[in-house]
């Protein structure tokens, strides 16, 4: 209660400032006047009895400052005085008021443009009801064994997807691919989300005889339909399948991914054995139900994993399901983009400490400029207190000023970190500046203030400024020191970012370096979705296939196609478990798992592939010959290193024909520019024409002699005329995908490059005003040695030496921090070494050539020194 009434009592002060002043000022004038009559009556005139009554009561200002003291408010006036004079500060003095600004502007703009990535993906929690129970399922990826615990769960609600995929869609002149998800019924209702209009899908929508039905995205709805009220109940082609709109989403949903234009039921149909059991790629998730723990929910799921064991149709694997787990959803969708963020945040605070290090570098040089300034304030009667308190103030104003124009600066930034991550980063769509990133940048700002205000509060404090006030240009030892740990923790945090961005470019380096075992030049490709009449049977697939070749192959200047069911380079998946000869695995292990490209016959020559060993595909290795496969050098060397794999065989897990192996190829980069995943045990192509599964779109390539632009231009025409109903998409030139391929690594690289070369720019920055300071503080002392007759090389040396030897001790710091942080972002290399030798030395001598350049300016006005003139000002 007495806290509530000071409280009170010190707001009431604060807000009726003017009234309790004009109060004070009558009581004092009552004062001295009742003081007056009363010397007046003793015999004294009135302007002798006024003077005696202001002469008795004393200071009327110091008696002013007690009431205020006594009314809690004296801090609020200081502190007001001291905002209002650092203002005044700044606008008088601009070249330091730009400098700092400028620094503290792109130290607080980058780390609140990062902090936002942050928050936005990281740390904000997902935007449905009750986001901590949800939770990813963990290697339950097939539809069988999730419509089992969607159907038996007492501890979960179960739902699913199966990702975002294209799906074709018939318009007016041309075909075109959308992009949509297949989702459980209860998608929505597990996510706690409800259209705006229309309705949500029901329980029976994804089980046989369920109705063809659709959920538009939010933003589609507005662009393709307009956001009309009465687009429910209007019919879409998908597929050449017609589903009738039944809802929208609200804006702003976007799960599981934000290119998703709209929802359709997934088909759970356990009479189809093949997809319901052996078909891959359902991502599950399951919410707890009211009074279920994440550990109950688990140890539940874990009970069930033997018995939808037991209800396979064939004997899988004693190891099926081991490892089945709930994790955070949250945390399932964030884990990729997890180190890359963590790994931007600390280079923008190690850029913001540099910028925090220069400012209180350049105040340091402001309060020493202000010397007598502060010394007759001193004198007057200012305590060390009062003065500290004035400079941290002044400091905080200087940060909140850079603060505001930071964020303003970070508002570019972000945008430009938005454009050089990749666009699959999670929740990417998600991230803006806000008001708590607001709330964070003032933070920071204040705090950035008090750092960098800390260090010239600190020497007024302990009398280091105030005690040299006959204006003699000295640098004293205990400044000389406090000059070097600015410029080596400078150095030491320069060099930390460097060594990052070194192994980062090394990294990016390296993969375009590698041979993507195929010939990239002149080559265009193209994506063609099948309709569902051409992608009935392998016939049908086949025959399209030879009929585009042929089209293709036509047109001037082509000089060779081929068709494929996967691009290399390219996200999507193509495995299939096998059976390898003279390889035995027990039934209750994993079989080997084959990376798989259908081709024809033209790929090896169109791609450039080399043959190693044996014969290619022949227009002969089709449906009812002998069933054929090539392998790659590294799956040849893994299953049969010392004998000739021609001739040997494999089989696809399910199929009771055998595949002869009749040739070894290249490696070739199929699913990453790094190479195949671990778990993939090696590398197969099998003939189009005998494919045993059915594509849902071909990849084409064409080599193309001279310019290829008219070629892409009617290469959805030339389509069209083969399929009117088969749309073309992702026409691009092989350059392009390769370069995509690197994308994730070349934006890691990017990023982190170019915030360290913003720290390298910021560090020589700081050595400068260090060294152009002592230059400024020793003039006198240069002076003397000029006149005691030594060489102005030895006195440019005095100014270089230390200033690289401060350089060099920081420098040999940070390599020492870099050697242990290495480890952080050794997931992010590739092809270099976490302590790789040559960005470990590029750093420092890069950073010692840059301080050398920065010093050169305040060296050569060291030798410009007159001595006479320097001893005479001295």
């Amino acid at each position: 209660m007495r806290l509530i009434q000071k409280l009170v009592f010190l707001l009431r002060a604060v807000f009726r400032r003017g009234e309790l002043e004009r109060q004070m000022e009558t009581e004092l004038a009552e004062h001295i006047e009742s003081e007056t009559a009363d010397l007046m009556a003793r015999g004294l005139s009135r302007a002798e009895a006024h003077k005696r009554a202001i002469a008795t009561m004393g200071r009327v200002d110091a008696i002013k400052e007690e009431c205020r003291d006594s009314r809690g408010v004296s801090g609020w006036e200081h502190w007001k005085q001291d905002i209002s004079f650092g203002v005044r500060l700044l606008s008088r003095n601009r070249t330091f008021s730009c400098l700092a600004l400028a620094m503290i502007a792109l130290g607080i703009g980058s780390t609140t443009a990062v902090f936002s990535l942050i928050d936005g993906i990281l740390i904000r929690p997902l935007p449905y009801p009750d986001p901590d129970r949800l939770f990813h399922v963990r290697y339950v990826d097939m539809r069988g064994p999730f419509a089992v615990l969607r159907a038996n769960s007492q501890r979960a609600d179960y739902a699913g997807h199966l990702g975002v995929r294209a799906f074709n869609a018939t318009r007016r002149e041309f075909p075109e691919r959308l992009k949509g998800s297949e989702v459980s019924a209860n998608f929505f209702r597990v996510l706690q989300s409800s259209p705006v209009l229309g309705r949500a899908f029901g329980e029976g929508d994804d089980r046989p005889g369920g109705q063809p039905v659709a959920i538009l995205a939010h933003e589609f709805w507005m662009q393709r339909y307009a956001g009309r009220a009465d687009v429910i109940g209007e019919q879409i082609s998908l597929d050449e399948k017609s589903y009738e709109i039944i809802g929208v989403m609200p804006a702003g949903f976007r799960y599981p991914a934000p290119e998703a234009n709209f929802w359709i039921p997934m088909r759970l149909d356990p009479r189809m054995l093949g997809e319901y059991w052996g078909s891959s790629g359902i991502y599950a998730f399951a919410r707890l139900r009211t009074g279920a723990t994440p550990a109950s929910a688990e140890s539940e799921l874990r009970t069930w994993i033997p018995r939808i064991r037991a209800m396979f149709p064939w004997r899988m694997p004693d190891a099926w399901g081991r490892d089945t787990a709930l994790v955070p959803l949250h945390d399932q969708l964030v884990a990729g983009a997890k180190t890359k963020n963590l790994l931007l945040l600390g280079v923008v605070t190690l850029v913001l400490l540099i910028a925090v290090i220069n400012v209180a570098n350049l105040l340091i040089g402001q309060a020493a400029a202000r010397e007598r300034e502060l010394a007759l304030r001193a004198s007057l009667g200012a305590t060390p207190d009062r003065l500290t308190k004035q400079l941290l103030t002044e400091a905080t104003v200087l940060a909140m000023a850079g603060g505001m124009l930071g964020a303003i600066l970070a508002v570019g930034q972000l945008t430009l970190l938005k454009h050089l991550l990749p666009a699959d980063t999670p929740r990417l769509a998600e991230v803006v500046l806000n008001q708590r990133i607001l709330a964070f940048s003032a933070a920071i700002s204040i705090g950035s203030g008090f750092l960098f205000g800390l260090l010239p509060a600190w020497r007024v404090r302990t009398r280091q400024i105030l005690t040299s006030s006959d204006g003699r240009s000295t640098l004293s030892p205990r400044s000389a020191r406090t000059d070097a740990l600015l410029v080596a923790t400078e150095a030491a945090f320069a060099t930390v970012l460097l060594v990052g961005a070194g192994l980062l470019l090394r990294t990016l380096w390296t993969m375009q370096e590698v041979n993507p075992g195929f010939r990239v030049e002149s080559v265009v490709t193209a994506e063609v979705s099948l309709n569902r009449t051409t992608a009935a049977s392998r016939e049908r697939i086949t025959s399209f296939s030879e009929q585009l070749r042929r089209k293709l192959g036509a047109y001037p200047g082509v000089t060779g196609v081929a068709a494929m069911n996967v691009l290399p380079l390219t996200p999507e998946m193509s495995v299939f478990t096998a059976a390898i000869e003279d390889h035995p695995r027990p039934p209750q292990e994993p079989q080997f798992v084959l990376w798989s490209t259908y081709v024809t016959p033209e790929h090896l020559e169109t791609l450039g592939i080399r043959l190693l060993q044996g014969r290619g595909f022949t227009v002969t290795d089709r449906q009812g010959s002998e069933p054929v496969a090539l392998i790659s050098a590294a799956t040849a060397r893994r299953f049969w290193p010392k004998e000739n794999p021609v001739g040997r065989h494999l089989r696809p897990v399910g199929l009771q024909e055998w595949r002869t192996v009749v040739g070894v190829v290249g490696d070739v980069r199929n699913y990453s520019i790094s190479g195949p995943p671990a778990w993939v045990d090696g590398e197969v192509y099998l003939p189009l024409a005998q494919l045993f599964s059915l594509p849902r779109a071909l990849s084409l390539v064409a080599r193309v002699s001279g310019n290829s632009s008219t070629f892409e231009k009617q290469l959805p025409q030339m389509v069209n005329q083969l399929c009117g109903t088969c749309p073309v998409s992702k026409i691009a030139r092989m350059e392009s995908v390769v370069a995509a391929a690197v994308q994730a690594p070349r934006s890691t690289a990017s990023l982190i490059g170019g915030f360290a070369l913003l720290a390298l720019m910021l560090a020589a920055a700081g050595i400068y005003g260090v060294v152009s300071h002592g230059v400024l503080r020793r003039t006198r002392e240069l002076g003397l040695r000029l006149a005691l007759g030594a060489s102005r090389r030895r006195v440019a040396w005095l100014v270089i030496g230390s200033s690289l030897r401060y350089t060099f001790v920081g420098s040999m710091v940070g390599l020492a921090a870099s050697w242990v942080l290495a480890r952080w972002i050794k997931t992010l290399l590739y092809g270099v070494g976490e302590h790789d030798l040559a960005s470990f030395s590029i750093a420092p001598v890069l950073l010692l050539t840059v301080a050398m350049i920065a010093v050169a300016r305040p060296v050569l006005r060291a030798l410009r020194i007159d001595p006479a003139e320097s001893l005479r000002e001295g």
